[in-house]
């Protein structure tokens, strides 16, 4: 089951990690890894994926990739980002305030504290915290690898303690993965 990201809300939600990291710029590493632990967050917590990319394990942890393709500007959505974020080299400034109409206050909030969370913490600390997560031990066994490997949302539910409620997790994600695609093909 592919997932495909909501451009405009991983910018607002981009933009919301860089605000509360207290400015207009951020490494890309860190930006990456707090998009990621927040996303988890938030399936432990409501049960659905903040943002609902593929996700992917690689040497530096669990991403999105569809994040990553944005910052490298690989992803057919890439004009949007760029109309707000700029990179410099391992740096991600942002030039343009997206404002957070896409966000909820409750997601709002999960974005903060996980930033708050690991404000006194390095880049590589933040990496390392990663490496404890059960999903990318699991999908990453080879950590002297340097790939990329599919990191199914199944492993994610599991890892974060919601193997009770795992079937309907993805019956929404699979339902809203429809519902979007429906909707992007019925568009002119």
């Amino acid at each position: 089951m592919a997932h495909h990201v909501e451009a405009a809300k991983v910018v607002q939600a981009a933009a919301a990690i860089t605000r509360r990291e207290g400015g207009q710029a951020i490494d890309r590493l860190r930006l990456v890894k707090l998009l990621y632990i927040a996303d988890r967050r938030a399936i432990q917590e409501r049960g659905m994926p903040l943002l609902g990319s593929r996700l992917v394990a690689m040497k530096n942890g669990p991403l999105h990739s569809e994040v990553l393709d944005l910052l490298n500007g690989r992803h057919v959505e890439e004009p949007l980002w760029s109309a707000h974020f700029e990179s410099d080299g391992y740096k991600v400034l942002l030039r343009n305030d997206p404002g957070v109409g896409l966000l909820s206050k409750q997601e709002i909030d999960l974005l903060n504290e996980t930033v708050d969370r690991f404000l006194a913490e390095s880049n590589w600390d933040v990496v390392e915290h990663t490496h404890e997560f059960e999903e990318w031990r699991k999908n990453y066994p080879d950590p002297s690898e340097s790939t990329s490997r599919e990191i199914p949302l199944a492993d994610v539910i599991e890892a974060v303690g919601r193997h009770r409620d795992k079937e309907a997790i993805l019956q929404d994600a699979q339902d809203k993965e429809s519902y979007d695609q429906f909707f992007s093909s019925a568009s002119p």
